[in-house]
């Protein structure tokens, strides 16, 4: 599966990522490098995200930012399987700021409540 991180997120790292991030969603196809528009249009559940539904926290020396749990939407699209879970920048100029597999690979019908679960994005501490 594959995963994605924008240059300004690889940047400015979790900060960036709260700061930024407008929209959480669940998408039923991703490739590496899709744009903005591609993502969008595969869509099948999202949420509104704020910068205080991230919390920063430490893990040994690496770094930890983890979405607040029970957020939830409908899904819009019917029949499909999940795939990743994209984190998006919908305002000014729109971004995808990262993607993350979705491992439960669940089929989402219309009318399904979706729940995002806590979602912990590590940034390790370089070692050598």
């Amino acid at each position: 599966m594959a995963y994605y991180a924008s240059p300004n997120l690889l940047d400015g790292g979790p900060d960036y990522l709260a700061a930024n991030c407008d929209l959480m969603g669940v998408v039923f196809e991703y490739t590496f490098g899709d744009s903005y528009a591609t993502v969008t249009s595969n869509l099948l559940a999202s949420v509104a995200i704020v910068s205080g539904n991230f919390a920063m926290s430490s893990s040994g020396n690496d770094r930890v930012c983890t979405t607040a749990a029970g957020l939830q939407d409908a899904a819009a699209e019917a029949g499909e399987v999940s795939s990743h879970i994209v984190f998006l920048k919908t305002t000014a100029t729109t971004e995808v700021i990262l993607v993350v597999p979705e491992t439960t690979l669940v089929t989402i019908n219309v009318g399904d409540p979706v729940n995002f679960p806590s979602i912990p994005i590590t940034w390790h501490q370089p070692t050598a």
